[in-house]
Formats: C-alpha cells, structure tokens, sequence
C-alpha cells in the first residue's frame, strides 16, 4: 500500500522508498537512531552542556515521538536541532504533526494505517481545500482559538518549508517544490494596540497588590488552609521556595520556562542579577527588584537540608523526591502559582500573567528599550503593549487637560 502510494510521484519514488526503509529499520534498532546520537555524541558535548535539564527532558520525548513519524520528519527534526530551535518548541511542532497527520488518515486523504507509512506525495498534492478543511476542522470541531490555530499553522508552514526549500534528492533536487501551506492564511485579530492592553491589563496584578500578594502568602495562606492538615504541612515545608518564586517572578518578569532553568550559580545576590537562557539558547543578564532578595535569602539558607540537595543538584528551585533533590518543572511552577493566585482573590492567574504583572509596572517608569531588554522581547510590537495606555491612564490624560 504505501509503496503504491509513494509511485504517485515518480521523480520521488526510487529514492523515497530507500529513506522509508532506512528509517523502518532506524525504528527498530532504536534508540540507535541518527537522533539519538546526534544529541549525545562528542561532537554536540558544548551545545548539550548548555542544554537545561527541562530542554534535555523535551528532547528525550522529540526522540521518542520520532520513532512513529515519517522518515521526512525526522531529518527535519535533526535540521532544526542543529539551529537555534528550542527542544520545547520543536516538541510542540511534534505534537501538531502528529494531529494533523492523523486527521489525513481518518478522512483517508491518504490510504495508510500508519503516521510512519504516509508518503511524501501526499504532503506534495495536498489541495489548498484540504489544507483548509483540516484548519476548519480544528475551529469547528475541536473548537480551538484563532491564537491557537494560528500555533498549528506556523508549525505546518515550517515544516513544508523545510520540504521544498531544505530538502536534497539522489538528483540534488528538493524533496518537492509545491507548497501548499504557503498559500494558507493567518488569521489576524482586529484590535487596536488599546484593545489589546486592555485585554491583558484585566488580569493581572496592579501596583500595590503585588506586594499585597505577597504578603497574603507569606502571611495569610496558612490561615485558609489550617483545617487540611496535608496542604498545611505541604506549604510549610515549601513556603520559603514559593515565596522566592512568586517574588522573583514579580520582581523580574521571567518567563517560566526562564525561571525554572536557573541554576545556582546563575543568581549574583550582590548585584540583584541573574544569567538566563533565553528563547533559542541565547545568554541574557536580568536585574531583579530589592523586595525579592529576602526571600531568595530565606530559600537558600534551607535549600540543602530541607531538600536534601546535594553538590550535584545545580538547579536554584528544587522539590524534594524520594527523600533527593530534583529540579522543580515548569509545570509545578505554574501549579503552584495559580493555586496562590486564586487563594489570593479568587481568580487562578499564570505564571505568563505575573510577567504581565511585572512588565505593565516597570513600563510606566521606563523606555522601551529598556522594557525590551528586561523582558528579552525581540519586537517593539509586543513591548508596546506594556506602555500603550490604558483605560485609567487615558482618562487622567484627559483630566489633566481641565486642570488649571
């Protein structure tokens, strides 16, 4: 069946097929695979002592996912670890891959049974009906957002990119040349850099609720709390991790993903700094605000025995694991914040949120360069958004006028 599939496309036929069943037998002696080795041979040791644990966990799951993916996703895969893709990101390109090619085998545009068996000539004579059906299909019937949709449409647009333009056949030619994706459109949302303020400015965190915050999980937590004896003894043991956490995120507009990369020897207490590794492996310095340093201070003075850290756990936020250490990941960071969030009024906000929180404050006081820098955006467009006024601002500008 797939053998027939793939004559579909003559020019590619011969040379397809040899791919197909080297990566079949790739699958088989894995994790022997190009992949594998790529990402743990000497040849990559600088690039993979940079990697964070979090990035090496993404890769360990691109590896396995790629055992069920076509041959052709896979040297996609290899082309875009060898830049400056982020493994997290690359894993959600995987995940996107993985329903759309499914959807191709259930409304049978392709006739396999298999994601590993569907042919190259099926991506080359995909219609732009199709390619649009299966956008519809997520709208309509998995009800996904224009912004999520968007996600799933950069991803596909990627990877046919790759196809048609990265690509090298026995004949020195591409893989193909029609791109269909290429003539699928974004989805644009019609708002004003004003509407768009607004909309983030509804939740999150407003001048002096920041530390109001703080303070109700320093002081208060506990009390709505003390009837459950397991979350109280819980938020003991962690509460000086969490409130470094919570405050360091309010302090310095860290992404998650930032946060949870840091290591000890990222942190300068002196200085009020931290080395981060931002999107696409780049090395960036981030100051922070005086108000966190208490209690990154309180964290570090138990971090080792209360965890039970060790010279080999290099991670600055730990949980505590079958009596070791083990980094904190992204998703209990993100846990922990909304349960404290909602504690607070009632309202789970992310840990995305907090950094909005942060970055609305600071860009009332500074330039945009200065918020761009802070905040590692590469455009002005998104920095924007933190100094466009809102709705208050705007009416005491206004006020200002009928003053005498």
């Amino acid at each position: 069946m797939f053998r027939k599939a793939l004559y579909n496309s003559p020019r590619l036929s011969i040379y397809s097929l040899k791919l197909y069943f080297t990566h079949r037998l790739k699958v088989l002696f894995y994790p022997f695979s190009k992949l594998f080795i790529l990402h743990k041979g000497d040849d990559n040791m600088s690039k993979q002592q940079r990697l964070t644990n979090q990035q090496r966990l993404h890769i360990r799951k691109v590896e396995e996912k790629i055992r069920f993916m076509p041959f052709y996703v896979e040297e996609y895969v290899d082309d875009m670890l060898s830049g400056n893709c982020s493994p997290s990101t690359l894993l959600g390109y995987i995940h996107d891959y993985e329903r759309f090619f499914q959807w191709l085998i259930n409304e049978r545009i392709v006739n396999v049974k298999e994601i590993i068996d569907i042919p190259l000539s099926t991506l080359e004579t995909l219609s732009l009906k199709e390619a649009n059906s299966f956008f519809s299909y997520l709208a309509y019937e998995l009800e996904l957002q224009d912004e999520s949709i968007n996600r799933k449409k950069s991803s596909l647009k990627s990877l046919f990119n790759f196809l048609t333009t990265r690509t090298e056949d026995e004949d020195g030619e591409c893989y193909f040349y029609r791109n269909v994706m290429a003539k699928v459109k974004m989805a644009k949302r019609q708002e004003t850099l004003d509407i768009r303020a607004e909309r983030i400015g509804e939740k999150i965190l407003h001048d002096n609720e920041i530390m109001k915050f703080i303070k109700f999980v320093e002081e208060d937590y506990s009390l709505k709390i003390e009837n459950e004896k397991q979350k109280l003894a819980y938020f003991k043991r962690n509460k000086e991790r969490d409130l470094a956490i919570l405050s360091l995120l309010l302090a310095s507009g860290l992404r998650v993903g930032e946060l949870s990369n840091l290591r000890l020897s990222s942190i300068n207490m002196t200085q009020r700094k931290l080395s981060v590794l931002r999107k696409g492996n780049k090395e960036s310095i981030v100051y922070f605000r005086k108000f966190a340093l208490s209690y990154l201070e309180n964290y570090l003075k138990i971090r080792e025995d209360r965890y039970k850290a060790t010279l080999d756990n290099k991670a600055l936020f730990v949980t505590m694991y079958q009596k070791k250490a083990h980094p904190l990941s992204i998703r209990a960071i993100q846990q922990l914040v909304m349960k404290y969030t909602k504690a607070f009024r009632d309202e789970a906000l992310s840990p995305h949120k907090l950094r909005h929180s942060f970055a609305t404050e600071f860009a009332k006081r500074n330039s945009m360069y200065d918020l761009m820098r802070q905040l590692g955006h590469s455009s002005t467009e998104t920095s924007s958004l933190y100094i466009n006024a809102t709705d208050e601002q705007a009416r005491f500008a206004i006020d200002r006028l009928d003053e005498k």
